[in-house]
């Protein structure tokens, strides 16, 4: 069997500050304090919710990438 996954990255002045695998959008968004459409439209490439402001010098980069695990035992 195969599953999706989501690998989370996030960095902050090009260092990672969280990098973890999850099995769903809804486990990031708790996780990470956020709401199901924010990680949504991170996974999908929409543009940076808009809670970060433009003027702030310190955003984090928020990376989400589905991936596949082969052999994946439920």
């Amino acid at each position: 069997i195969t599953k999706m996954f989501f690998q989370v990255v996030i960095t902050l002045n090009e260092n990672i500050i969280h990098n973890q695998t999850y099995s769903s959008m809804k486990d990031i968004a708790n996780n990470l304090s956020m709401t199901y459409q924010q990680v949504a439209d991170i996974s999908c490439g929409r543009v940076m919710p808009k809670y970060i402001s433009n003027n702030f010098p310190f955003q984090p980069k928020i990376n989400i990438n589905k991936i596949k695990k082969e052999n994946y035992i439920v």
